[in-house]
């Protein structure tokens, strides 16, 4: 099972950019050899749902390959080494895994912020929160990866991997509300968003540092991004953890850890 990764940088270098070349295709590529030379038939590839391109509706797994970031760019690469080791051997496994963004406790990415600006009651949707997004619990995850080193035939299976269901964002934050015990999640109105983005990008260009909400974010927050688990379940997979309970687990850890 290979996981190493480059990822998260917001704007990246050409440093940066030989570095996602450098691991996440040079690194998938070298863990390949050493599974030809170990005679590994099965090889499982956590990739992302950044390898591809999305759509307005839901986006399966044959969707085509987006070169539209150097992550996404040098995953979808990644994949594409792994494609090439299953057909080498007709008796090898290679199962690709494009997890929607993972959310747990420990974890710090996205949700980890937005479930912290719920509990502190401070704004954290742009005007109805409609927007639909695909995520996928750490434990949901795990099970995927075992799921895939124990079962499928040979050949290259590739799978998205997302909870059960995909609540939009204001039911995401009233779900994590009632968890939590906070407030009715604040909404910031989207006329004032889009003022707002603009003067970020300006603070962003002139200090070098992060603002909170700029173009390049507000588009990301408004963007449908549904990644359906319907192939893998229906080779088997069943979620043991529902996304009410995977937000549960995740207030609890969060409320615990609060500095």
């Amino acid at each position: 099972m290979h996981l190493e990764v480059k990822q998260h940088v917001p704007r990246p270098t050409p440093a940066d950019i030989a570095e996602f070349e450098a691991v996440n295709v040079g690194g998938t590529r070298d863990w390949l050899v050493w599974a030809t030379r170990s005679n590994v038939r099965r090889f499982v590839h956590l990739s992302t749902i950044k390898a591809v391109a999305t759509g307005r509706g839901p986006t399966d797994e044959d969707a085509p390959a987006d070169p539209s970031s150097p992550y996404g760019r040098t995953k979808a690469q990644a994949e594409q080494e792994v494609r090439a080791w299953a057909a080498a051997d007709p008796m090898r496994t290679a199962v690709i895994l494009r997890p929607a963004p993972v959310y747990g406790p420990g974890n710090e990415a996205n949700l980890a912020a937005f479930v912290r600006q719920i509990i502190a009651g401070k704004p954290c949707l742009i005007g109805r929160g409609e927007t639909r997004k695909s995520i996928v619990s750490r434990t949901n995850l795990c099970a995927a990866v075992a799921f895939s080193l124990e079962h499928l035939g040979p050949g290259c299976h590739v799978f998205n991997v997302s909870d059960p269901s995909t609540p939009s964002l204001a039911e995401l934050a009233a779900m994590i509300a009632g968890v939590a015990g906070a407030p009715t999640p604040k909404r910031i109105p989207a006329i004032v968003a889009a003022v707002a983005a603009p003067l970020g990008d300006a603070i962003e260009s002139i200090t070098g540092r992060d603002f909170p909400l700029t173009s390049a974010r507000l588009r990301a927050i408004q963007e449908t991004t549904i990644f359906p688990c319907d192939r893998l379940v229906a080779a088997g997979f069943r979620h043991p953890q529902s996304t009410s309970e995977g937000i549960a687990e995740m207030v609890a850890w969060t409320k615990a850890n609060a500095g």
